[in-house]
Parts: structure tokens; sequence; C-alpha cells
């Protein structure tokens, strides 16, 4: 099995996403490493690439939500809104499993290309060329995934922030990250008033 680049011949992946049901910590364990999609997009020359979809995704599903009949309270919301959740994370999921079961397929193809060329058996050349398809294939899988886990997230973004009542903006990473340098200062407040307590 493939794990963070590194082939681990005695692992076998459990299929978690087949039992157990979809939720946002599922498929960001899932989808592929956002660090190497602009290499991806490099490489595949893609040129309609959308750094932007999840604000899009986002500002889409606030709109949809602002004209559907939310239920107020209740057994009913949750319920609404777990449904919604699961059918936007839905396709997300199935995408990073087909990412993910190509890999493995690329991985082992390029394996055996690699071994084969270095016996410098007659058929090389073939096998090489079958690990470019499967790599090209596992490149664009990979690319399809990281496209419907953003969609997916900036949806997941205005699902919570309507479900805790609280008001749509856009996105900000610049409020965003102040917020979270700010809260790991408080934490670390925190853990400095406990050690000296502790003294």
């Amino acid at each position: 099995m493939l794990i963070e680049g590194v082939w681990h011949e005695n692992l076998v992946r459990f299929p978690v996403e087949k039992r157990a049901r979809a939720s946002y910590e599922m498929m960001c364990d899932m989808a592929p490493d956002s660090r190497m999609i602009p290499h991806l997009v490099e490489a595949l020359e893609v040129e309609d690439f959308n750094p932007d979809l999840r604000d899009a995704a986002d500002r889409d599903m606030a709109q949809n939500l602002a004209a559907m009949a939310v239920p107020e309270s209740g057994a009913a919301r949750r319920q609404f809104f777990t449904a919604l959740r699961e059918e936007v994370l839905a396709p997300a999921i199935a995408a990073c499993t087909e990412a993910k079961r190509l890999a493995d397929d690329a991985y082992r193809a390029s394996r055996i290309a690699i071994d084969v060329q270095q016996r410098q058996e007659l058929n090389s050349f073939a096998l090489g060329r079958r690990a470019n398809h499967f790599l090209n294939a596992s490149a664009r899988a990979a690319m399809e995934a990281h496209r419907l886990c953003e969609i997916a997230r900036g949806k997941c973004r205005a699902l919570t922030l309507v479900e805790m009542h609280e008001p749509w903006v856009p996105f900000n990473a610049q409020e965003a990250g102040d917020w979270l340098v700010e809260a790991a200062n408080r934490a670390s407040g925190q853990n400095h008033t406990l050690g000296t307590c502790r003294r």
C-alpha cells in the first residue's frame, strides 16, 4: 500500500469509507496532499485549474441554503444537516477512494517496469508505456479528487455556519490566520499559568 509516497508491502488498506458514515474528517484523511497539486497542474498542463474553487462552493452553498426551508431546531434540524453534509461529502470520498486505488496500481506498474528494465528484458518498453499510462491516470484521479474535496470543503463551511446560526461571511485567510495565532497564544498563556500554579 502506498502511504505518503512510500510503498509498504506488508500493509493492506482497510476501506473504512465503505463501513463508516461519510464525515468531513474521513474526507480530509483521504484527500490528496495539497502540496503536490501545483506540481500535477504543471505536469498535466492543466489550463483551467481554479484555485478559488473552495470559496466559490462556499458562497454558492450559502446562497442555496438561504433559499431553503431549514428546520429551526430539534431532531429535524440535525437530520437535515447530517443528510446534506453526507450528500456533499459522498462524491469527494468516492473520488479519493478511486485516486488511492489508482496510485497503488501506478506504483505497482512502475515497480515492475523498473525491475524489468534493470534486467534488460525484451518487454521493458511495453511495460514502461503501461506504467506511464497508470501514472497519468493516477495523476488525473488525484486532481479530480482534489477538485471535489475543495468543493466539499467550501460547502461544508457554509453548512456549518448556518447550522450554528452564524451569519455567512466570505472566508478571509488573513482573519483566519490571526484567529489561529490568537488561539495559540491564549492556549500558550493558559499552559504557562497552569504550569506556574503547579509549582
